[in-house]
């Protein structure tokens, strides 16, 4: 599997957006409104070429057709909601987690362009996973950061333009790159085995790598759960409850 990205959800995307592109330099790649989906959901890149790792920002968006990420806004204020991971052939995988006994929820395969299940934070180490099969190709990142903003992908079924404020997309004099997400537990083992037993990473100490990115895990008194985001190029700041904190060398 590809780790895709890692999904901040907030009440207002306009803050996060105006954080992630202004403060640290993100480039926004791509957005849409799925319908009844309950949110609006759009990308951004940290990172130049091929360094760095993908963040989506979650807004809830007439949760009358399914409220799932408000309930998650009220009751967190928001941050970090989920991991997700990319597939070629998501009914293998499902396949593959039911034999292993565990048993995804949340699967939506009638869509050809995407199909997603999710893996329980109860089965997922403290963080809900996403995994998905997409339709769409996406173009080298590399190549496809180069030809921005001309390459900004709308998939708006509804919407001519992007969805977002654009007044909220501003250029900043830094370029940060995240370079992983560092996952806090009580069990290193019992980590270790779900994203690199479960999810197929490859592992280097409490490293775990795929293409698209890195989950290091920290050991910790606490619940698992995403402890901080590690980026390169910007001091530690904080979006949306969420630390992104100055890598140190590791």
């Amino acid at each position: 599997m590809k780790l895709d990205h890692v999904a901040i959800a907030a009440p207002d995307h306009r803050p996060v957006l105006q954080a992630l592109t202004g403060e640290l330099g993100a480039l926004v790649l791509s957005g849409g409104t799925p319908p009844r989906a309950g949110f609006r959901a759009m990308q951004v890149r940290l990172g130049r070429g091929l360094d760095g790792m993908t963040v989506e920002i979650l807004e809830p968006y007439q949760p009358e057709n399914n409220d799932f990420l408000a309930r998650f806004v009220e009751a967190t204020g928001g941050g970090v909601h989920h991991i997700t991971f990319k597939t070629d052939d998501i009914v293998v995988e499902q396949a593959r987690l039911q034999s292993i006994g565990i048993e995804p929820v949340g699967a939506d395969f009638a869509d050809p362009g995407w199909k997603e299940m999710f893996i329980h934070p109860k089965d997922a180490h403290g963080t809900v996973i996403q995994i998905a099969q997409s339709g769409w190709e996406a173009p080298p990142m590399d190549e496809w950061l180069a030809a921005l903003p001309d390459a900004l992908m709308i998939f708006d079924q509804s919407e001519s333009g992007p969805w977002w404020d654009q007044s909220c997309v501003a250029t900043a004099g830094v370029s940060a790159t995240l370079e992983r997400v560092v996952i806090a537990t009580p069990d290193l083992d019992a980590g270790s085995d779900f994203y690199v037993g479960v999810l197929g990473g490859e592992a280097d100490d409490r490293s775990v790598r795929w293409d698209g990115g890195e989950i290091v895990l920290e050991e910790s008194t606490d619940r698992p759960r995403v402890e901080r985001l590690e980026i390169r190029g910007h001091p530690t700041t904080e979006i949306a409850s969420v630390r992104f904190v100055e890598t140190r060398p590791r």
